[in-house]
């Protein structure tokens, strides 16, 4: 059973869970998801961690951002709330960015970093598949069209371009799709900016053990990324699963979980 708690952070609050005995581990989640991308984790990471999740700000039931924040200072207020020194991270796609972010910016209070599909402030999306689905989905909300706005989230969010979404486990894709709608519906009158330290140009800063976790059908820009990150991040190593798109932790939850606890104890 996991704890429900509200914490405060400026101009809003976020709804945190917590569960589990043993050395934290915060689970951060994608873009337009929320922590229950996660429910696969849960048990596997909670018998022998305490795991924290929770919605970051205009997602899932975390208030909607009407001024400016960053995601990796949110995350230090919810460790100060909590009491954690230090903790490990595992972020997927936005989730990873916080996770890097905020190992860059705060090196003592993270212990392990799981980057799973991540791209980092600084990194330039170049891919065509890629932004062809970023003009869709500016269409999309221009018309105030929500299920087309999430349709072209879940083309490269959880498709990929090496798929049609008949390729992609039907399950895995609905649960993403709901997810992706209930935040678009809670939180399109969101006015804040999302912002970052410019991760991408530091990255050799980053000491802290980190995987870096990609699925093999992975956006072409997110690969060049985990390249890079492994290049030049001290402490990285690189692990491809096959099969997969940008939600790895839904499409092979097992070994995602096996990978994630050796990585802990390694």
């Amino acid at each position: 059973m996991m704890e429900q708690l509200i914490v405060p952070v400026p101009n809003g609050h976020l709804r945190v869970e917590r569960g589990g005995e043993g050395p934290p581990v915060v689970l951060l989640h994608s873009g337009l998801t929320s922590a229950g991308m996660w429910d696969p984790q849960l048990d596997a990471l909670a018998a022998e961690h305490t795991v924290i999740r929770y919605d970051a700000r205009s997602h899932g039931r975390s208030s909607t951002a009407h001024a400016d924040y960053r995601n990796d200072e949110d995350l230090l207020v919810v460790l100060d709330h909590l009491g954690i020194g230090s903790a490990s991270l595992v972020g997927n796609s936005m989730g990873g960015a916080t996770a890097a972010a905020f190992a860059l910016e705060h090196p003592d209070r993270v212990d392990r970093v799981v980057l799973a599909g991540a791209g980092v402030a600084g990194l330039e999306f170049r891919d065509e598949f890629l932004l062809g689905e970023y003009r869709r989905m500016d269409a999309a909300k221009e018309a105030m069209d929500a299920d087309a706005f999430v349709e072209a989230f879940l083309r490269f969010g959880v498709d990929g371009p090496h798929r049609q979404p008949s390729e992609v486990d039907p399950v895995v894709r609905e649960k993403c799709r709901l997810l992706a709608m209930e935040t678009v519906l809670a939180h399109h009158t969101a006015t804040g900016t999302m912002r970052s330290p410019d991760v991408l140009a530091n990255l050799e800063r980053i000491e802290a053990p980190t995987l870096v976790l990609m699925g093999e059908l992975e956006l072409p820009d997110l690969w060049r990324f985990a390249r890079e990150a492994q290049r030049r991040m001290p402490n990285a190593r690189l692990e491809s699963v096959a099969d997969c798109g940008h939600m790895v932790n839904l499409e092979r939850p097992e070994l995602f979980n096996a990978l994630v606890l050796e990585h802990l104890v390694r």
